[in-house]
């Protein structure tokens, strides 16, 4: 982002032209020129050198073009006071459909040019005709432009040629990397919706598909590359612009829930430029005013929204917040221009609205990224807990052994496996706890726990089933080790302060077709009988 903030900075300073916000009749000193704007009732040329004067004088001086459209003569004496003769005639700042140019030297044949909208370019993306202009020479230029309307002040320009020309290549360079910009941002955000089906990102993806469009007409890149004329779709792509984004932000700051007041009242995005959109076809002069209006409607009412939900909490709005204001920028200059409140500031202000309409699209990107990431840590930090209360869930808390819940899944999962279910009473409880206190019994389970948990493997889980009563689950193979440490631990617990402790052990091996049910009351059985035989004085020989 950075990197492209300075190509920004570069681009503005580029293209600042204190003659451009002057006027649009002054041009370099290099040339000599004097440019006159008049009224055209006909397409009737000078037909020489010597008639201009006299033309001249029959024709109605204006100031200004109006944005509804006309034709218009724009006369200048030119002189050149340099010693370059390779020289560009540039008429820029706003669409004209027709310019149609005619040269005029003394004593020579007239020349004619044709450049606009509908011409063929020298220069592409531009309108710039290529002029010889003789050291010293003085020439006439006579330019008739025609157009249904005017985006803004048209302004007009001589230029030294290699000048031009760099300053033409550094445009379309610029021009074409927001276009490929805003093509990379739309597909990756269509991936992306296609595997979280969140409609924040189709909407993101749409918008930004829509603003290179709407640019791409701007920049006649339809007529130069496709050969497509037709200026009613100019302004379609400007009108579904605030649509678009208002679904997106009504859907990414989730404006209905938070702030239902600035959601309703967003609305105004949705059905104002839809209902004037046909005004593109039937009312093409006035277009261009109605969606600079709506445009400036939709602006504003989107930075309310964001530096409200921004205020309220929701911090990934920073970043539409910043991206609206990348875009504003440049468009109070733009905007104001195409209603004829102020000349434009900058030489090329449709590239410097569409570089920061760029910047706008990739820190929504930005945004959509962050709400992913808090997303991403939610879901982290819910998974986390499911996963503890889970464990809580199939834990004895007392013991920290796995509990009878966790003991029936382990059970059931293994059902149609051989294993090794060995089950134990711990003897002496109820006698500590009637003697010394339910206290001193809970140690007692405490310490034959950790002696489980010191026998527990990769294939060897403890369980506390409640009371006294305790499980392993073991491979088949594994009962007479376990037999050993089972005799051990009643050792260890004899000596370490519980004398009167001891253990009923029950095993049974799972298999053959007989039921969870069936191996449980096997070592059950099992444990009985030689708990019993403990009270008799003998140990049971089958308890395994």
């Amino acid at each position: 982002m950075l990197a492209f903030l300075i190509v920004v900075a570069v681009t503005f300073g580029a293209l600042w032209s204190p003659a451009a916000a002057q006027s649009s009749r002054t041009s370099p000193p290099a040339v000599q020129a004097g440019f006159q704007l008049f009224t055209a009732r006909d397409h009737q040329f000078p037909l020489s050198f010597r008639d201009i004067p006299a033309w001249r004088d029959r024709q109605t001086p204006v100031e200004k073009v109006k944005f509804t459209g006309g034709s218009y003569w724009l006369v200048a004496q030119v002189r050149n006071l340099t010693s370059d003769s390779a020289w560009v005639f540039n008429p820029y700042g706003s669409l004209m459909e027709h310019v149609d140019v005619r040269v005029y030297r003394p004593g020579q044949p007239v020349q004619t040019f044709q450049t606009g909208y509908r011409a063929k370019h020298a220069y592409m993306l531009h309108y710039g005709l290529d002029l010889t202009l003789r050291p010293g020479e003085r020439t006439w230029v006579v330019a008739q432009i025609r157009s249904p309307y005017f985006a803004s002040q048209p302004n007009f320009s001589f230029e030294p040629q290699d000048r031009y020309r760099q300053q033409v290549n550094l445009d379309n360079l610029l021009t074409l990397v927001a276009f490929g910009a805003l093509l990379a941002l739309s597909c990756y955000n269509l991936f992306i919706f296609a595997g979280t089906h969140n409609r924040s990102f189709f909407y993101y993806a749409a918008y930004a598909l829509t603003y290179c469009v709407a640019w791409a007409f701007t920049f006649h890149v339809p007529a130069d590359v496709f050969g497509f004329y037709d200026l009613r779709w100019h302004y379609v792509g400007f009108f579904l612009l605030p649509v678009l984004n208002t679904l997106f932000y009504l859907h990414f700051l989730k404006l209905d829930q938070r702030l239902p007041l600035l959601g309703r009242l967003s609305r105004v995005n949705l059905w104002l430029p839809l209902a004037l959109l046909p005004s593109s076809f039937l009312l093409l002069p006035y277009t261009h005013i109605l969606a600079t209006g709506v445009v400036s409607l939709w602006l504003v009412l989107a930075l309310v929204c964001g530096v409200a939900s921004w205020r309220q909490g929701f911090y990934s709005a920073r970043f539409f917040v910043f991206g609206l204001l990348a875009l504003m920028v440049p468009a109070t200059m733009i905007l104001p221009a195409n209603v004829g409140l102020m000349p434009d500031p900058v030489r090329n202000t449709e590239l410097l609205t569409l570089l920061g309409g760029t910047l706008d699209g990739l820190l929504l990107a930005f945004a959509l990224a962050d709400q992913l990431r808090l997303l991403m840590r939610d879901n982290i930090s819910h998974i986390v807990q499911l996963r503890r209360a889970l464990h809580l869930a199939g834990t004895d808390t007392l013991t920290g052994l796995h509990n009878r819940h966790a003991f029936g899944q382990a059970v059931g999962t293994l059902e149609d496996h051989p294993f090794l279910l060995v089950l134990m009473d711990l003897d002496g409880l109820k006698t500590l706890n009637d003697t010394q206190g339910h206290a001193r019994g809970d140690d007692l389970l405490r310490v034959f726990a950790r002696l489980l948990q010191d026998m527990e493997s990769e294939h060897i889980t403890a369980y506390r089933l409640g009371g006294d009563e305790f499980a392993l689950i073991a491979p088949p193979g594994a009962d007479a080790a376990l037999v050993s440490q089972l005799q051990t631990a009643e050792e260890t617990l004899r000596a370490g302060g519980f004398p009167t402790s001891g253990l009923s052990v029950g095993m049974a091996h799972a298999g053959g077709g007989r039921s969870a049910g069936q191996v449980f009351e096997e070592a059950d059985q099992r444990m009985y009988r030689h708990k019993q035989a403990k009270k008799g004085g003998k140990e049971p020989s089958d308890r395994r």
